[in-house]
């Protein structure tokens, strides 16, 4: 089988990771992989790449500073249409697969194009395929029948002017309805189910979950792993990861208050992310490792945490969760997007009650005096990893679901 991946970054973000793993699955699996990438890594891989990028001579450079931005728009989509078109008319796939587009500033119109080409699936790693522009919706519902100008985040990434998303969604809702060789994959239950009551309904789409690579994502002896970080506590050790915590998304806010109500001193907070936590109060001592690319180091990361804190507000399958379960390091987060696909009680960790800092306070203070009494879920927390987020069955999932697939344009 040869498959073309299409996607704006090829290995930098969590939706670009995961679809990076999916590719060498595949690969590992005997299959060959084109990945088609706006920001491309340079870097040798399993799968081979070609880059899609807009000219930047100097008449296209005058044309966007002529042309208003709505006609520069509707060129630049045309521009890279076409772009796909010839690339995928050179690589001749037998399936295609579509992961996140909107750092590129590419639209879902590319859809239609592959589809053209061969049976094409996208996987969703946010809701951005069945909304206006957002990746993830909070508590709007709009989604549901029809975005609009209303939009309560327009300034947020993807950012959209509001008086273009009624149309763009009414775009997505035109495209989903009628291209007949588009079906989808969410990587958790919740997305499924939020894809299927919106735009996605009356579609196949499938739930398979990220793998990861267990080989390099494992249990290291948590004695060494602070020894090899420096850190010496006799407190619980917390981990949290994220690129940018100051970020809404990201929950560092939730954090900040939970830790405040937490009662257990000492305790040390170990990050990872490009801006540190501040201290939020006496007693905890802020290891920080800053924004943390190699994997050994993340694996050292994890298993020296008692537990890992997840505080997002919303979420979809996040793959620093799926990472220190592979580490044997249970977590702690909110009942939100695809936690509860992997955080579950007595095996991989503790859900708080509520979206609230009072409830993740709680929960952290469940956590910590479980482990202290002696409770370890390393062992529980492998076996889930290995039995349900092993790349070759990733890769296994998603070759059966592109061999099920009608190659003719009648299939729906």
């Amino acid at each position: 089988m040869h498959l073309a991946m299409l996607s704006d970054w090829e290995t930098h973000g969590g939706a670009a990771v995961a679809a990076s793993r999916l590719a060498e699955g595949l690969c590992e699996a005997g299959h060959r992989v084109t990945r088609i990438v706006h920001f491309a890594d340079n870097q040798r891989h399993a799968w081979k790449s070609v880059p899609m990028v807009l000219p930047s001579s100097v008449s296209h450079r005058l044309m966007r500073r002529s042309l208003p931005s709505p006609a520069w728009e509707l060129f630049q989509r045309r521009l890279v249409q076409r772009m796909l078109n010839e690339r995928l008319l050179a690589l001749r796939p037998d399936f295609i697969n579509i992961h996140n587009l909107h750092s590129a500033d590419w639209f879902p119109d590319l859809f239609r194009v592959c589809a053209l080409h061969a049976p094409t699936v996208c996987t969703l790693h946010d809701m951005w395929s069945f909304t206006g522009r957002c990746a993830y919706n909070y508590e709007c519902r709009k989604f549901l029948t029809g975005c609009d100008a209303t939009c309560p985040t327009p300034q947020e990434y993807p950012a959209r002017l509001p008086q273009r998303i009624a149309g763009d969604w009414q775009q997505r809702r035109h495209l989903l309805e009628n291209e007949a060789r588009l079906w989808a994959v969410a990587p958790s239950q919740w997305l499924a189910q939020e894809a299927r009551a919106g735009l996605w309904k009356n579609r196949l789409l499938e739930v398979i979950p990220y793998g990861l690579p267990l080989d390099v994502y494992r249990p290291v002896d948590r004695v060494l792993a602070r020894q090899a970080l420096g850190i010496d506590s006799t407190g619980p050790v917390i981990l949290v990861v994220a690129q940018n915590l100051s970020e809404r998304r990201k929950g560092g806010s939730f954090l900040i208050e939970a830790l405040q109500k937490l009662p257990i001193r000492p305790l040390s907070l170990l990050t990872m992310g490009i801006e540190p936590l501040p201290v939020p109060g006496e007693g905890i001592q802020v290891h920080s490792l800053g924004y943390v690319t190699h994997d050994r180091m993340k694996v050292l990361a994890y298993s020296a945490a008692d537990l890992l804190v997840h505080p997002a507000p919303v979420d979809n399958l996040p793959n620093v969760v799926l990472e220190a379960i592979a580490c044997g390091t249970p977590v702690v987060g909110f009942p939100i997007g695809g936690m509860p696909d992997m955080v579950r009680a007595g095996e991989t960790g503790w859900l708080a009650s509520a979206l609230s800092s009072e409830a993740l306070a709680d929960a952290l203070a469940q956590a910590c005096g479980e482990l202290k009494s002696g409770r370890d879920l390393r062992d529980s927390c492998r076996v889930i990893a290995e039995r349900e987020y092993n790349p070759a069955l990733q890769a296994l999932r998603y070759s059966n679901l592109f061999g099920s697939l009608p190659m003719n344009p009648s299939g729906g």
